[in-house]
């Protein structure tokens, strides 16, 4: 073998080397690129359901007739006070019920009286409600009225009166604000159509 033999292979032998660790250093690139993209939309997903929004199933009669068993709820967190009519998720039951939907009735502050006939009064004003809740004949609930809501508290009740458990029990009670999980603002039905403001 001559000498140019040797450097011939040398030259082979050194191409092949800085191939391989081309490969290799491109190799890593793509792991760390794909690492980086998953983080990254771990990372993105984890700040919208943090401070965007929610998916949350309906699981339940106790909204009927404006929610339906296995509807689906869009819900964005709270950035101001709530407010009476809103549609809300608490979790301020989580050990005995579970997160629960209900409708905001009353806030911090309001006397509510409910009367024999299941009519609601809020500050002295009867709430019209014939536009969302099951009509109802009688009085739900243990509680002795009138009563006042409590401070950071919010009174809660479901829209289909005679089978939903709510602030009207004691046992269920006022749901404090910091237990709220958010606004519901869009329902998906079970069929995943789209109703906003709970309308089609």
């Amino acid at each position: 073998m001559n000498e140019n033999d040797i450097m011939t292979n040398t030259q082979d032998t050194a191409e092949e080397n800085t191939h391989t660790s081309k490969e290799k250093t491109s190799f890593s690139a793509s792991i760390y690129e794909a690492f980086s993209v998953v983080m990254s939309s771990v990372f993105i997903i984890a700040l919208v359901f943090t401070f965007g929004f929610r998916l949350v199933g309906v699981s339940g009669t106790s909204m009927i007739n404006t929610l339906q068993n296995k509807d689906w709820l869009i819900v964005t967190p709270y950035y101001s006070e709530p407010e009476y009519g809103d549609i809300v998720i608490s979790t301020h039951r989580l050990d005995t019920m579970g997160p629960i939907v209900k409708r905001v009735i009353a806030t911090e502050g309001d006397e509510v009286n409910i009367t024999e006939d299941g009519s609601v009064y809020v500050n002295g004003e009867k709430l019209d409600e014939t536009s969302y809740t099951v009509p109802v004949s009688r009085r739900y609930g243990d509680r002795t009225y009138p009563v006042t809501v409590p401070e950071n508290h919010v009174m809660l009740m479901g829209d289909n009166r005679p089978m939903s458990s709510d602030s009207r029990y004691t046992s269920v009670g006022f749901a404090p604000v910091d237990a709220l999980l958010g606004k519901a603002q869009i329902r998906l039905s079970g069929e995943w159509n789209i109703y906003y403001n709970f309308e089609q």
